[in-house]
């Protein structure tokens, strides 16, 4: 039993924290960086931060900023790149995770030189699914009802803003299906963002919409990304956590991902109940940088 507490503890090493539980910045770095890997975090915008509010600025989605000032002058506020019309600022609110690891576990992989890697993926795996997860389907960030009101997410953030663009689809309508609707989104973005867009989608939903598509096409076969994941050229980004019946049409480095830098892990042997338990204690918040760029299918 002594030996397999100390396989869990290498797991987080002694060295990795400070005193109080608080970890490391290089341990923290480690961690935040396995979640930041994430196949749709690379997309968006991740900010690491050092304080718990913090004002966000996107290269790239902003467009015609280029200005001329007389000599002797200074730039007015809305002369400055993230200035009055543009720009947001991240507010992180405090979120735990308690994974568990039990004895059974330990000793079926006692002998495994990768299980302080692997497990320290795994929490980094279930870190990203869940911001992901409360990133398409947050609704609140008071703490009422449990889960979903931890933090606003980006569609709850699209639908409650008057600068967002808003299309009421339904592809299921008599005459409509998923290219009218989507085309009608489209034409509600401003050209200027249409170059980085990408329509983010609800996976059943791309793939309704590009087994419409495939009916169209004979004779040639389409592969799974391209043209089936493309409209009218704009990239599909699908994910299973984007809820169904709804879209958002957006430049993907548009969407903000804050994640604070101070992370507090603890962990403890439960005798009874024969298992290690960790708690991560960290902070996050999510926004979307230029509303204007955003469109919101519902």
């Amino acid at each position: 039993m002594h030996d397999l507490i100390k396989i869990a503890k290498g797991i987080v090493q002694p060295g990795d924290l400070n005193p109080g539980g608080t970890l490391r910045p290089e341990a923290s770095e480690r961690l935040i960086s396995l979640v930041f890997a994430d196949d749709f975090l690379t997309r968006v915008t991740t900010r690491r931060m050092n304080k718990l509010s913090a004002d966000v600025q996107v290269w790239g989605v902003e467009t015609r900023k280029l200005v001329r000032v007389p000599e002797g002058q200074t730039p007015s506020a809305a002369q400055i790149v993230g200035g009055t019309q543009y720009g947001c600022t991240l507010t992180a609110l405090p979120v735990q995770l308690f994974p568990t690891l039990s004895l059974s576990f330990l000793r079926d992989n006692a002998n495994n030189p990768q299980l302080v890697s692997d497990v320290e993926a795994s929490f980094a795996t279930q870190f990203a699914n869940e911001y992901l997860d409360l990133g398409f389907n947050g609704t609140a960030d008071d703490n009422s009802a449990g889960w979903a009101t931890l933090n606003k997410g980006w569609v709850q953030i699209a639908s409650e803003s008057a600068a967002c663009p808003q299309v009421n689809i339904d592809p299921t309508a008599a005459g409509k299906n998923w290219r009218t609707e989507m085309k009608a989104m489209l034409d509600r973005l401003p050209e200027r963002f249409r170059p980085q867009a990408a329509f983010i989608m609800n996976t059943g939903d791309a793939d309704s919409y590009a087994f419409e598509l495939a009916g169209f096409v004979t004779g040639v076969p389409l592969a799974g990304d391209s043209p089936l994941r493309r409209f009218m050229g704009i990239p599909i980004i699908p994910s299973p956590y984007m809820p169904a019946g709804k879209v958002l049409l957006t430049p993907p480095q548009n969407l903000v991902f804050g994640l604070s830098n101070e992370m507090v892990s603890t962990r403890r042997f439960n005798e009874r109940a024969r298992a290690i338990e960790w708690t991560f204690d960290t902070a996050c918040d999510y926004e979307i940088a230029v509303k204007q760029a955003c469109v919101y299918g519902y």
